[in-house]
């Protein structure tokens, strides 16, 4: 009977976790430990299975016990999803009843296993207190195989600890052993890929000046074949979602055959990429009419939804057309500033060691004057060497000083240094052959800079302006005048001129510097708050860079790298108010390389939203007074040289008087 009811029990405990889906999908943030008998463990998404699990170990320190648990993904995974960078709020209520105290209850080694991929920490017992013994805010995860599960890929969390004791160990479930995953992004690749059968050798066949829906999805090839009529200019335009870097068809490039069995020649292209996604946009004139087909290539592990349609139309103003592009990629400066309080002040110019040079000839007549005798060493002692001293330290050294405060130091770049570094970087991680993991990290990072690296750069000022809460405002030359058109296309000059660069990775190169520079430019604007207005036009940022959380989505993360001197909360702040409603980056590969780079800012942005820092420092005088201490110094220095003038010419008197005035001086 006893038998009966378990079975009963164990029967409607599986009919209700069905029910309940672990797989990691966006939305399904708490993960449940689950057993619905022994030996059948599950990750749910709800409470199931059974409250708790006990059992008693005979171990010793001998010859401990082992007990292991095996948690898997129920159901099994069937959505494409990105894994976030840590879990948190880890909690395993495990008890041991011969030890209230806590203090011999053994640690648990927990693995969780992600696609081709696994992560292992180990859980502390926490001593006293009344809720979970074992408890984590923070797990990162380890994803150097990658952040993508694939649909079928699975997961498990392995639980297991060791008792050197006979004890009696309950592990307690059903909401009271979990975890956090908060997935930011997931997709049904099944459910997308409505364009299927499209391959090779069974196209689709359908309407070209229609919209048709589908996804490249690994490395599958969508064919369609339709009929071209009479035209003078044929378009096509594919829209592609917005997903995550590392899921990305770049080399989706189409391929049409033309009735005659040969490809059409190569098109004009214009590439339009925002958050919401890709379109891209090819033009041919008067191809061959009859029927063609349209095949698009896919990349192994890879996943992107599309919508694409085609247009014939005669000759005409199209959307490829290069008047439809400005002329000028300029710089939106501004985008980090807020409005200022007065008008600009323009800076100082800096230091320069010329301004040694009059002290230094004060100083060439006062060793003059030091190599005579002294008639009054308490003179020379409390008047000449005191204004020495002052002369050297505000009219020598600080000149000096200060001008070597002005020029550029060792290791640092200034401001088209920083954009050539910054371009080179994104050059070497937009190749197609570069990890999209790393890709991510690198473009995402503040002007590319990683955790513990360190911005380094000379800025020349060209103004300043006052803000509504007393600091202000500084605005770097070279800035306002920013074409950024002209410095990424003659980076992929430079680059394609020492070796063969494929058109991929030039799009993808031009499209990813477009967006990386404008968000880091904003950033540096808005880093360019000082307290105080700067002594001179040349300021240094110096400060090393500490990892932080990404601003935006997945599919385009910005700014996951801040100084280390504004924590997080405030780095937070920031990025909220500067982040742009909108970024668009157009590419025309026309008669004329063309780009456009142009977004809609962010409202309200506030002086409250600016945090201080300490990574500013102006080129100036170390002296608050440098001038009036050289002057003090040349006055005592005059004086003691009046006055010793005055004692030798007095003495040079009284001895004329005494010995008479033919005794030889000599």
């Amino acid at each position: 009977m006893r038998a009966l009811a378990a079975l009963t029990v164990a029967m409607l405990v599986a009919l209700t976790l069905p029910t309940a889906s672990a797989e990691f999908e966006t939305g399904d943030e708490v993960q449940h430990l689950s057993c619905l008998a022994e030996g059948d463990c599950r990750l749910t998404t709800v409470p199931s299975g059974e409250d708790a699990v006990s059992g008693q170990s005979q171990g010793t320190p001998f010859a401990p016990e082992r007990v292991l648990f095996e948690f898997e993904l129920y159901p099994a995974q069937d959505v494409l999803a990105l894994l976030p960078e840590s879990l948190t709020d880890v909690e395993v209520d495990l008890r041991f009843d011969d030890d209230p105290t806590r203090l011999t209850w053994p640690d648990v080694s927990m693995t969780l296993v992600h696609g081709s991929g696994s992560t292992s920490w180990t859980l502390t017992a926490e001593e006293g207190g009344d809720g979970a013994a074992y408890t984590a805010e923070n797990v990162d995860l380890n994803l150097e195989e990658g952040r993508v599960i694939w649909p079928g890929d699975g997961a498990r969390l392995l639980l297991s600890f060791s008792i050197d004791r006979p004890a009696t160990w309950t592990l307690h479930m059903y909401g009271d052993s979990t975890f956090e995953m908060d997935v930011e992004w997931s997709a049904d690749p099944a459910a997308a890929d409505v364009d299927e059968p499209s391959s090779r050798s069974e196209p689709a066949s359908v309407e070209f000046e229609a919209a048709h829906d589908g996804a490249l999805v690994g490395g599958e090839t969508d064919c369609f074949v339709f009929d071209i009529e009479t035209h003078e200019v044929l378009r096509l335009l594919i829209t592609w979602d917005a997903v995550p870097l590392e899921l990305q068809q770049q080399s989706a490039q189409p391929e049409l055959r033309l009735s005659t069995g040969l490809l059409a020649p190569t098109p004009e292209t214009e590439v339009v990429a925002d958050d919401d996604g890709t379109l891209t946009r090819y033009r041919w004139r008067a191809l061959q009419e009859g029927e063609a087909t349209l095949c698009l290539e896919g990349q192994n592990d890879r996943f992107q939804p599309y919508v694409w349609a085609g247009l014939l139309s005669f000759e005409g103003m199209g959307p490829v057309d290069p008047s439809g592009f400005t002329g000028e990629g300029l710089y939106p400066a501004g985008g980090g500033q807020v409005e200022g309080t007065g008008p600009e002040e323009t800076l100082p110019d800096p230091p320069s060691g010329i301004r040694a040079l009059p002290g230094l000839m004060f100083l060439f007549l006062a060793v003059l004057e030091f190599t005579r005798r002294t008639t009054s060493w308490t003179l020379r002692l409390g008047l000449s060497t005191p204004g020495l001293i002052l002369l050297l330290i505000g009219g020598v050294f600080n000149p000096l000083i200060s001008a070597s405060t002005a020029v550029q130091q060792d290791g640092e770049l200034d401001f088209d240094g920083l954009i050539e570094e910054r371009l080179a970087q994104l050059w070497d991680v937009s190749h197609p052959g570069v990890p999209e993991s790393t890709l991510v990290t690198h473009s995402g990072a503040t002007f590319g800079r990683l955790d513990g690296e360190e911005l380094h750069v000379r800025l020349v000022i060209e103004s300043a302006t006052p803000i509504a809460d007393g600091r202000y405002q500084l605005h770097p030359e070279g800035l306002d005048d920013l074409r950024l058109d002209e410095i990424i296309f003659s980076h992929v000059a430079k680059e394609s001129a020492s070796g063969a660069a494929q058109a991929d990775h030039i799009q993808r190169f031009v499209l990813l510097a477009g967006r990386s520079l404008l968000l880091d430019l904003i950033a540096l604007e808005a880093l360019l708050v000082v307290d105080e207005r700067p002594a001179s036009s040349v300021v240094h940022l110096r400060t090393p860079m500490v990892d932080t959380a990404a601003s935006g989505s997945v599919t385009a993360p910005a700014w996951g790298t801040r100084p280390e001197s504004i924590d997080s909360g405030a780095w937070s702040v920031l990025q909220d108010a500067l982040l742009p409603q909108r970024i668009a980056v157009s590419l025309c590969d026309c008669d004329l390389d063309l780009l456009d780079v142009r977004f809609v800012a962010a409202s309200g942005l506030q002086p409250s939203d600016l945090p201080s820092h300490d990574a500013l420092n102006a080129a100036g005088s170390y002296l608050a007074a440098p001038f009036a201490t050289a002057l003090l110094g040349v006055l005592l220095l005059s004086a003691g040289a009046g006055l010793e003038q005055r004692r030798r010419s007095e003495a040079e008197r009284l001895a004329v008087k005494m010995l008479g005035p033919d005794h030889s001086w000599d």
